[in-house]
């Protein structure tokens, strides 16, 4: 018969978090090609010579609704030694072989699609065991290493709905199990104690929630009166092409202000756009803006969001942007009119993480530059402008090709 006994001991658990990770095809990169944000957590388990561990990662969430997990993987790397115990139960001396198994199972929340099971045998024997009760009437095996550095994977898996949302921890939980079957006799007790050490990583694949319209420059927005005369420019213009003003007030939900449509024009051209919004008198507060563009196959996107709040220069509304968007090797944040004070330019990235940061004192001009160097790794980041003069702060997604 087989019997199998595992003690039970605290496991010590350890959490980094690392940005950026290796991606893979199908979840590397978001609609238009742009590389995903990859954020993985890594924990490390053990050793212990536990029956099962449980260990928590952090759920995805943003507030912001701007950015959606898309996709995950996991990878675990186990080792595992383990030490067997043959006991003859018959009259008799008998001579055994044992075939030992020791098994392991990892598995995450139902409907995330995570179950890895892994096992690995040794054969022990012959042995001839002596009568029940005598001297030799036990056999002990091991330890052995069953698991050395045994690396297993589950990747590219979308079902990412157990993985997101404001609230708890997602839980892992792996289970060590262990065995043998013996040949020569039937009537033997056999326990298995396991000595198991692992790191286990969950890569979370980050995409912005909307497409980014890559065609879209220089979106800025200038007081004219009791209005915002919003401006931009196109590059490898469509015939046909539709741009959208959406508004908003709190930067999450917009509505349609009013449309620029193009002029026919040569296919690749670049093309100046100009839309005026009057602005809510009664409500004076901060107002984003952003542009949808409909090609003409009826493909969508968007530019990078524009926020245009009161307390410029008199009543002037002071209004920002950040570009290129995707970015390359610099990014600028400009101002819609000339600024005055010291500034601080900061990169920061997914896990809140300053990459890179410039001070900039601006005497009468409206643009801070922060060049890419060290290059970062390509994915999504916030460019955060503070005002150190007038205590304001400035945050902008940007993207990073």
């Amino acid at each position: 018969m087989n019997r199998v006994y595992l003690l039970t001991i605290t496991v010590c658990i350890y959490m980094m978090v690392s940005l950026p990770h290796s991606s893979f095809a199908q979840c590397g990169f978001c609609t238009g090609g742009i590389p995903a944000t990859v954020v993985t957590q890594t924990i490390l388990v053990g050793p212990s010579n536990s029956s099962s561990a449980s260990i928590s990662f952090n759920k995805f969430y943003d507030a912001s609704g701007a950015t959606a997990l898309t996709c995950y993987s996991f990878w675990d790397t186990i080792s595992a030694v383990s030490t067997s115990t043959a006991h003859n139960e018959d009259p008799d001396s008998t001579i055994y072989s044992f075939k030992t198994d020791v098994n392991y199972t990892i598995k995450g929340p139902a409907g995330g699609g995570l179950s890895i099971t892994e096992d690995s045998t040794i054969t022990y024997g012959p042995d001839s065991l002596a009568a029940k009760g005598n001297p030799g009437d036990s056999v002990v095996n091991g330890p052995d290493t069953f698991f050395n550095s045994k690396t297993s994977k589950a990747l590219d898996k979308f079902g990412v709905t157990p993985y997101t949302g404001s609230a708890g921890t997602i839980p892992i939980t792996i289970t060590f199990g262990g065995g043998a079957t013996a040949t020569g006799g039937s009537n033997y007790t056999y326990n298995i104690k396991t000595n198991f050490w692992g790191v286990f990583k969950l890569t979370y694949y980050i995409c912005p929630s909307v497409p980014l319209a890559t065609a879209i420059h220089d979106f800025t927005a200038t007081q004219n009166g009791s209005s915002i005369l919003l401006q931009w420019l196109t590059e490898n213009e469509q015939n046909n092409s539709n741009y959208e003003i959406q508004i908003s007030t709190d930067g999450k939900q917009f509505h349609t202000a009013g449309q620029a449509h193009g002029d026919p024009v040569a296919e690749g051209s670049s093309t100046k756009y100009q839309y005026q919004y009057n602005l809510d008198q009664a409500n004076p507060g901060t107002v984003y803006f952003r542009i949808k563009r409909t090609d003409a196959s009826g493909k969508v996107s968007y530019s990078a969001i524009l926020i245009v709040r009161p307390g410029g220069a008199g009543d002037d509304p002071v209004s920002y942007q950040t570009y290129p968007n995707p970015a390359t090797n610099s990014l600028v944040f400009r101002f819609n009119s000339a600024q005055t004070g010291r500034y601080l330019l900061e990169l920061v990235n997914t896990a809140g993480q300053v990459v890179q940061q410039r001070p900039v004192t601006l005497t009468g001009t409206s643009e801070l530059r922060l060049d890419l160097n060290p290059h970062p790794a390509k994915g999504l980041y916030f460019l955060r402008t503070s005002d150190l003069t007038h205590n304001q702060r400035y945050v902008s997604k940007v993207f990073i090709n």
